[in-house]
């Protein structure tokens, strides 16, 4: 679907140019619905896979949690520690390591030319090809972060901070793998003061290696 945007403005966000616009970097929380398609849904569905997605952001601090599957997920972004912990809050603990979980690598954004609008946001398309998939991004400038918190760390690091998206936020993300697509699109945003303390490891927590649950 085409916007009413001229093709000199969606040049000009290929270029960055509007992001030279002074712009607060967001904090508050985006909620995602998760939708998985193809010959292999049926047997993420049947293992309970998570249905929606929240994803709170304050500065370069961020955590994800993953709901309404058999496995509800945490995921903490530490800045401090430089370290992604999978929390396990009703035994007060935090994982370092997560199963089947592979090192992220930053792979580059390309702009598509198309737009798409999500929540009354008219937002661009920039595509992700790796070698096993091809994630197709949805972001505007109004929801970014400062890419300059990210500097020098190694595990704490957005999924989204791709080369090329200019730490917009993706509203909908489309990803491709064989026999499989999985859709993750927001269906609310609220910009709020977050709590540090919410999003940061409890001193009762105990830190622990592998996460061997799963």
């Amino acid at each position: 679907m085409w916007s009413s945007l001229t093709l000199g403005g969606l040049r000009a966000y290929a270029q960055g140019e509007v992001f030279r616009a002074p712009t607060r970097p967001f904090e508050g929380v985006i909620y995602y619905k998760v939708r998985a398609r193809g010959p292999a849904a049926e047997t993420l569905k049947e293992n309970g896979s998570p249905t929606e997605m929240h994803l709170y952001i304050q500065g370069n601090r961020f955590l994800i949690n993953e709901t309404g599957g058999s496995f509800p997920i945490s995921r903490l972004y530490d800045p401090d520690s430089d370290w992604m912990y999978v929390l396990d809050p009703p035994h007060k603990r935090a994982f370092k390591y997560e199963k089947y979980r592979k090192k992220a690598r930053n792979y580059p954004a390309t702009y598509t030319g198309d737009s798409l609008q999500i929540l009354g946001i008219w937002c661009y398309a920039f595509v992700v090809k790796k070698p096993d998939e091809e994630i197709t991004y949805y972001v505007s400038p109004m929801y970014r972060v400062d890419v300059s918190l990210f500097a020098g760390k190694k595990r704490a690091q957005a999924f989204f901070l791709n080369e090329g998206l200019y730490g917009a936020i993706p509203l909908k993300m489309i990803r491709k793998q064989k026999d499989l697509t999985i859709e993750v699109t927001a269906y609310s945003v609220k910009a709020m003061r977050l709590d540090p303390r919410s999003l940061k490891i409890p001193k009762n927590y105990e830190i622990l290696g592998y996460d061997y649950r799963r």
